[in-house]
């Protein structure tokens, strides 16, 4: 019997070890999605395209949300390398910065956005998980200058290729004669360990203006950064595609 239970232990203890190292980051509190009423759905992840799911777990009839990030072979993925992109070009995007603005920039990986959670019932996809301040967030549409903009902050996840690291403090000035003017602040504070991390963005400022259009709404400040654990002011918001 003793033998038993010491074998049941070192089992137990791999399987953490092995869950651990699954993620960047700690869950250290119970997430759960109010007012849950789906049933249980199935998590997914499609950074490599379509046909290249990637299962991160499963949300319970409660609504509790059980997050397993797997262990993956970039080799095993088919044209990964094709999504797979540098630090910077992958964080700035569209957006432009000044050499002397970039306080530190790893040029040795890669790394790609997930973006969304996909969510699944009986192998069909029906929705999207949005973890964010305010489920308006999830309309927001920077590119749309008529759009309305909500401030908060939302999270994904992104995959590197190893240890990189990104810090900027990116100033533009935008300017539209008659419509608009102003300096734009975009904040990069980005440390990423081989694997998945949780990235926060955050739309702390909005630059409004008003023409003959209408009423026009843009992004004035952005903050990115790196987090190891999921902040409590962050909700679980759950869009679907189809009737449920």
């Amino acid at each position: 019997m003793k033998n038993k239970l010491i074998v049941l232990e070192i089992i137990l203890i791999v399987l953490a070890i092995n869950c651990k190292a699954q993620s960047n980051f700690d869950l250290e509190s119970l997430l759960k999605i109010e007012d849950y009423s789906y049933g249980t759905l199935e998590m997914k992840v499609i950074p490599f395209g379509l046909g290249k799911e990637i299962p991160v777990g499963n949300i319970k009839d409660d609504g509790t949300i059980q997050f397993e990030w797997p262990e993956i072979n970039l080799k095993s993925i088919e044209s990964s390398n094709i999504f797979m992109e540098p630090i910077k070009t992958a964080l700035l995007g569209m957006n432009y910065c000044e050499d002397d603005q970039i306080e530190e920039n790893s040029e040795n990986c890669t790394i790609v956005n997930t973006q969304f959670i996909y969510l699944y019932k009986a192998e069909k996809q029906v929705g999207v998980l949005f973890p964010a301040t305010d489920r308006a967030l999830l309309d927001n549409e920077p590119a749309n200058i008529y759009s309305d903009l909500t401030p908060g902050s939302s999270l994904s996840w992104f995959y590197s290729s190893g240890e990189c690291n990104f810090k900027a403090k990116c100033e533009e000035q935008l300017e539209w004669e008659g419509k608009y003017n102003f300096d734009r602040e975009n904040v990069y504070d980005i440390h990423l360990k081989k694997g998945w991390n949780i990235v926060q963005y955050t739309l702390a400022e909005i630059e409004e203006f008003k023409d003959e259009n209408g009423k026009g709404k843009m992004e004035k400040k952005v903050q990115m950064k790196t987090l190891d654990r999921i902040p409590e002011n962050i909700k679980w918001h759950i869009k679907t595609f189809v009737k449920m």
